[in-house]
């Protein structure tokens, strides 16, 4: 029998936290795109200004959401990438929240006015179920007319039985490789990295899953939530929605 494979906290707190900002692009580069991505899209604070960020990672969201002058909850399941975060960000309208997104006490009760849930955090979850339980949480979270921002990447147009090799990164010392094997409804990840930090070339990976989550369905399960689709684009296999909640 083959062993289970890691889920994604496993595979963050065992493999990936420790390359995930070089992994994912420079980290200044990334803030500056969702810098640009807020601002074109007129997200500033309009309230009280309570922002929460699922996912929040090592903050390339959290970070731009600050600077705007939002009072973030910033929640990961990866201590070391929060732990990350507060090394780039001091500010005393930041709190990190350790924990699972699906416990909901660990960050429900804050009155927000933006909920922000990208990267590819979503595709962390188990099933859609899931994912229709986090939507419906989120509107009830929501003051009215607050925006629920949502992105991750496409895993829905490959056939089941496909398997793609993405190279994702590298520079003199590293290398990172993606392996990506197209199931029913999920995609089985396997991430490889090659370094040279003691002169010769060392291999190292680990694997986990990620959700295939359509487009179409998450369009449908946001209007059945009660938010109407503000903005709805897919661009170079990421899907971005903004969803507001009107009432």
């Amino acid at each position: 029998m083959n062993p289970p494979v890691p889920n994604a906290k496993d595979h963050y707190d065992r493999f990936l936290a420790k390359q995930y900002a070089w992994m994912a692009g420079d980290f200044l580069v990334n803030v500056e795109k969702n810098r640009a991505f807020f601002a074109g899209q007129g997200i500033r604070p309009s309230g009280m200004g309570q922002a929460v960020d699922l996912g929040a990672g090592c903050g390339f969201v959290t970070i731009p959401l600050l600077e705007a002058g939002f009072f973030v909850t910033a929640v990961d399941f990866c201590k070391p990438l929060l732990d990350e975060l507060r090394l780039y960000a001091t500010s005393p309208h930041l709190l990190t929240v350790a924990g699972d997104i699906m416990d909901f006490p660990l960050w429900a009760g804050r009155d927000p006015e933006l909920i922000v849930c990208m990267g590819d955090t979503l595709t962390h979850l188990p099933d859609t179920e899931t994912v229709v339980r986090l939507i419906r949480q989120c509107h009830a979270e929501l003051v009215p007319g607050g925006r629920f921002v949502l992105s991750l990447r496409d895993y829905s147009q490959e056939d089941a039985g496909s398997v793609v090799v993405i190279p994702v990164r590298r520079d003199a010392d590293r290398i990172f490789l993606c392996r990506l094997a197209y199931q029913a409804d999920h995609v089985g990840v396997t991430d490889v990295l090659y370094s040279r930090e003691s002169g010769a070339w060392e291999r190292s990976c680990g694997e986990y899953r990620k959700l295939r989550i359509a487009p179409v369905f998450l369009e449908r399960e946001l209007e059945r939530a009660g938010f109407r689709i503000a903005v709805n684009t897919i661009r170079e296999g990421l899907i971005t929605m903004i969803a507001r909640k009107d009432a």
